[in-house]
C-alpha cells in the first residue's frame, strides 16, 4: 500500500530525525567527557625528528623538560595535563625550532620534536662562538653534541646578543648586484647556504674568514690557498670559474704552486704563484 505524505508531514519528520540525530551526538559526547575525565597519562611517546643524525636534543632531555613545573604527567589526569604550556616549554630550548605536544583517547601523551638546523658556525672577532640556522637564527653551541658545519672567523663583529641576521630580502639572487650592500655576516650566511646546498662544495671548503678589507675569503680542506670571492655578488658566476680552474687550469699545473685565486673580477681569474707575482 502506497502512502502519500504531505509535505508538512515530511517536514516533522525530517525535523524529527535531526532532533534524534543530535540527541545521539550529544549523548556520545557526554559518554566520551566522562571517559575522558577517568582517563589518566598512561605515558609519554617521544618522537625526535633526525634524532640519528643529529644530537641537540635527546629523549631524557625532553622528559626534564616536561617535568621542569613540578607538575606529575605519568599517572595524572589528561584533563589536568596542559598541553599547550608543555608546547610553550619544549619550544623555550634553543635547540627545539617547533614542537607539538598532544593527548590520545589511549591515555598517551605525545611530543613531536624538530630540531633546529644549523648552517654556519660563527666565531667572531671576540672569540665568541655561535651556530646561525638555516633561518638566520643564532643558536648557541652544545655542550654534547657539535654540528659539523662550516666555520666562518676574522673580522666578524656580530655578536651572539642580536639573535638574528639583520633582514634581508630573501628573493634575492646570488646574481644581483646589490648583495654587495649587504652587511658582511649576511653574504657569510647566504655564501654557506649556498656551499651547503651542493654536497662537492660542502665538502670541499672547511673554512670562511672575513679578512682585513671586510673581503671574503674561502680556505679548502685540500692544499693552502686562499679562494678570494670579496663578496658575494654573482657567487654561482665565481664557483663556476672556480670549477673550471680546478679541472682544466690547475689539474694540469699543479695546486701547490699558487697561494691565492682571486675570483672577485668578473669574468676573469687572478691566481698568485708562490713567492712570484701574480700570474
Amino acid at each position: 500500500m502506497k502512502i502519500n505524505l504531505n509535505k508538512k508531514t515530511k517536514y516533522i519528520l525530517t525535523v524529527s530525525g535531526y532532533v534524534a540525530m543530535a540527541g545521539v551526538v550529544l549523548a556520545l559526547m557526554s559518554f566520551a567527557n566522562r571517559r575522558s575525565e577517568k582517563l589518566t597519562c598512561e605515558g609519554v611517546i617521544i618522537n625526535i625528528q633526525d634524532e640519528n643524525i643529529k644530537g641537540f636534543v635527546d629523549r631524557s632531555e625532553v622528559m626534564e623538560m616536561l617535568m621542569s613545573k613540578g607538575k606529575k604527567i605519568i599517572g595524572a589526569p589528561l584533563v589536568d595535563i596542559n598541553t599547550n604550556v608543555l608546547e610553550k616549554i619544549m619550544d623555550s630550548n634553543p635547540y627545539v625550532f617547533k614542537s607539538e605536544v598532544y593527548s590520545t583517547i589511549d591515555g598517551w601523551v605525545h611530543v613531536d620534536i624538530k630540531q633546529r638546523s644549523p648552517i654556519l658556525r660563527i666565531i667572531n672577532s671576540k672569540e665568541e662562538s655561535f651556530y646561525i640556522d638555516d633561518r638566520g637564527k643564532f643558536m648557541p653551541l652544545a655542550e654534547k653534541y657539535s654540528e659539523p658545519v662550516i666555520v666562518a672567523t676574522g673580522n666578524l663583529t656580530d655578536t651572539y646578543v642580536q639573535q638574528q641576521l639583520a633582514p634581508f630580502d630573501e628573493e634575492m639572487t646570488l646574481e644581483n648586484d646589490s648583495l654587495q650592500k649587504l652587511p658582511v655576516l649576511t653574504q657569510v650566511f647566504l655564501l654557506a647556504e649556498k656551499l651547503k646546498s651542493d654536497s662537492s662544495w660542502d665538502a670541499m671548503f672547511e673554512q670562511i674568514y672575513v679578512n682585513e678589507n671586510k673581503e671574503i675569503e674561502l680556505i679548502p680542506r685540500l692544499g693552502n690557498q686562499i679562494i678570494l670571492l670579496g663578496d658575494v655578488t654573482n657567487l654561482n658566476e665565481k664557483l663556476e670559474k672556480l670549477d673550471n680552474l680546478y679541472k682544466h687550469g690547475l689539474s694540469s699545473t699543479g695546486w701547490e704552486q699558487y697561494e691565492l685565486i682571486n675570483l672577485k673580477y668578473k669574468n676573469q681569474v687572478v691566481c698568485k704563484k708562490r713567492n712570484s707575482k701574480q700570474s
